[in-house]
Parts: structure tokens; sequence; C-alpha cells
């Protein structure tokens, strides 16, 4: 389903302008219609679900922190006085939301949504530094959802290995309104992933979060609060 912008942006409590951003930036999906544009009502939901709440979010390092202080990791990329603060906080974190859990753990990854075919995204996850994320790894892992067929495969990739990766592949970033068939998770300012488990339950609960559909969400965040009472009760 498609709507106007000046719909799109009475959902979002934004201005028309705003919305004309978000779709030149490629953080909304929609396609040009003559001189204005039709935008995705999935995406403009996806973002409603993002909004944020008051406060600063997270630092990479200390968000990556938390969530693998969750999983009884370590963090082994923080100092001690940082860990032993993220500690602290998790230790008073009660009843938290979706949107807390989303506010807290916002800046911990850059995403880009990419246009590949069919055949490259089986020979990305081949490659031993790329990890298989999302709500289909999800659902391999046991959480309490149902894949669609409509989700987009979605990867990690570290940084640094991502434009190598790109070009071998011939993998292209989606531009305003294309649809993308691929999102890439680059963790910002450190690599999370050395256990042999690869990516964590926190981490994927922690994607669900940003997810258009609602079911996901919830799984993400019934898992997150999982992990914490059982943390809390150690």
């Amino acid at each position: 389903m498609e709507i106007v912008v000046s719909e799109a942006a009475e959902r979002l409590g934004v201005g028309p302008s705003r919305v004309r951003q978000l779709l030149n930036a490629g953080d909304l999906q929609g396609r040009r219609a003559g001189r204005d544009w039709l935008v995705s009502a999935d995406d403009v939901a996806r973002l409603q679900g993002q909004r944020r709440r008051p406060g600063r979010p997270l630092g990479p390092l200390r968000a990556w922190g938390l969530l693998d202080l969750l999983e009884g990791g370590a963090a082994p990329w923080l100092s001690y006085s940082a860990r032993s603060q993220v500690r602290s906080s998790m230790s008073r974190l009660r009843d938290v939301s979706a949107d807390h859990w989303r506010s807290m753990l916002r800046g911990r990854s850059r995403v880009v949504r990419v246009v590949a075919h069919p055949a490259a995204i089986p020979r990305l996850l081949a490659r031993p530094e790329v990890h298989a994320a999302g709500a289909v790894e999800a659902v391999r892992r046991g959480f309490d959802l149902v894949a669609l067929e409509s989700q987009r495969d979605e990867v990690y990739v570290p940084s640094e290995e991502w434009p190598a990766l790109k070009k071998s592949l011939t993998l292209r970033d989606a531009g305003s309104g294309e649809e993308a068939s691929l999102v890439v998770r680059m963790p910002e300012r450190v690599w999370p992933f050395d256990s042999p488990g690869g990516v964590s339950d926190a981490a994927l609960a922690a994607d669900l979060l940003e997810a258009a559909e609602p079911r996901a969400v919830s799984a993400g965040d019934r898992r997150l609060s999982e992990l914490l009472r059982e943390w809390q009760s150690k």
C-alpha cells in the first residue's frame, strides 16, 4: 500500500519536506509519481515504530557491551570502568519496552540496504567473515516468530571488509524508491562476533526491534527481556 507525502508526514509527526528528505536519503521507501512521491505505508509504519525516546543512546561500544553481557560474555573491548557502568545500568532496568531497548541500542551499527542478484546472497553468506542475521536467522534459532516470504535477507559484515565484498559480488546500494534484496549491518567501532556461535541471540533480538512487522518487534522485545531477567537473577 502506498500513501501520499502529506499523509506520511502526518503519521510521522513531521513536515512534508522532512519526508522528502528521508526519501532522498533512502531512509524511507517510495517512488516518484510525477512531481511528487508515493510512500510505502509499511515503511512509514516501520519508522513510526522506531520513534526515539528522549535521551541519548548508548555509544556503540557500550551498546555492544550490553548485548554481550546479556549473553554471559565479558565485553572485552570495554574498559573496566565502562563495563562496570554498563552492568550497573543493566541491574537497574525494569519493565523495559521495545521503544526503550531501541533507543538505548540504536547507535550500534551502520545499516545499508542493498540490491543483489539472487545468486550473490548465498555466495556472500558462505564467506567466513559474514554472519546471517535478521528474522530468518531468528526463526532458525527458535525465536517465537514465523518468517515471512517478504522478509529480506540480512547479514553482519565487518565494515573494513564491506567495500571489497561489495565490489566482488557486484552489489549496490538501493536507491530511493528501489526495493532492497539484502540488509547489511556493520557494527560500529568493534566486531563483537568472535565467539564460535557468531551473532548472539541478543543481537538478533535487537535487530528485530527495527522491523516493520509488529510480530518481529514483539519477538525481539520478548527475547531481550528474557535475557535481562536471566542476567539479573544470577
